[in-house]
């Protein structure tokens, strides 16, 4: 995939990330826009709109993702309907630490976007902060299985990493445009965000080593008479 190159017959696709707040949808969303990450991104409050237009690899084609994100606080779900009823791709995500994100979409956001979606929708299940793998509550397998179930690609990602989101757009696009596409999963992505994670951490801390200031060292001047030893002349007795 490559960002905004030749758009040879550039077709649309509207885009919707669903799932409970605090997962990191805004997140991904601006990682896959603008190469940015925001540690202190609020959660969203009401549904959020932005596009991108990239060429997929192998296809002679662009796309303009028309991206939305949506709110999961239960106070704004209901506002959610009116996005995805006429989606065609539909990315849930959840967060890898958080195990009742992960239940979430299963009893609540994936049968109100079943109930209201498009025929043919391309479903996507991604599994966000793969850089905080050591600490996951949900079993990758189980996640993976129930993708299968619901037809969905499965992907981990991690928006402080800027690992797997290329991918993630790169395979929905590809069924988007393709509904035989078969993906090949990266089983290496949550590796690669802990180790990405790592290395940054360890540059950050050789920066502030090499700013400790050392002590200041001042010259001292010695004055040659006053530090040289007399010597006394012995008395005649």
């Amino acid at each position: 995939m490559s960002d905004e190159g030749e758009n040879i017959n550039c077709v649309d696709a509207k885009v919707v990330l669903v799932g409970e707040s605090g997962v990191g949808k805004t997140s991904i969303i601006k990682q896959f826009t603008s190469h940015k990450f925001d540690p202190d991104c609020p959660a969203s409050i009401s549904s959020q709109f932005s596009s991108k237009v990239v060429n997929i690899a192998d296809c002679k084609k662009a796309i303009r993702f028309d991206l939305w994100d949506t709110a999961g606080q239960e106070k704004y779900r209901s506002l959610a309907k009116i996005f995805y009823k006429d989606a065609r791709i539909i990315i849930f995500v959840y967060e890898i630490t958080n195990k009742k994100s992960f239940e979430g979409l299963q009893t609540y956001w994936y049968q109100q976007v079943n109930a209201n979606r498009l025929p043919n929708v391309v479903f996507a299940l991604v599994g966000n902060k793969s850089d905080l793998y050591n600490n996951s509550e949900v079993d990758e397998k189980e996640a993976s299985d129930w993708a299968d179930s619901i037809g969905a690609i499965f992907q981990t990602t991690s928006a402080l990493s800027n690992i797997g989101i290329d991918v993630l757009f790169d395979n929905v696009g590809k069924k988007f445009l393709n509904p035989d596409f078969n993906y090949k999963k990266d089983e290496d992505n949550k590796k690669k965000a802990y180790e990405m994670k790592k290395e940054k951490q360890k540059i950050i801390q050789e920066e502030e080593d090499d700013n400790v200031k050392l002590p200041e060292v001042h010259n001292i001047k010695l004055d040659s008479k006053n530090n040289t030893e007399k010597v006394k002349k012995k008395k005649c007795c």
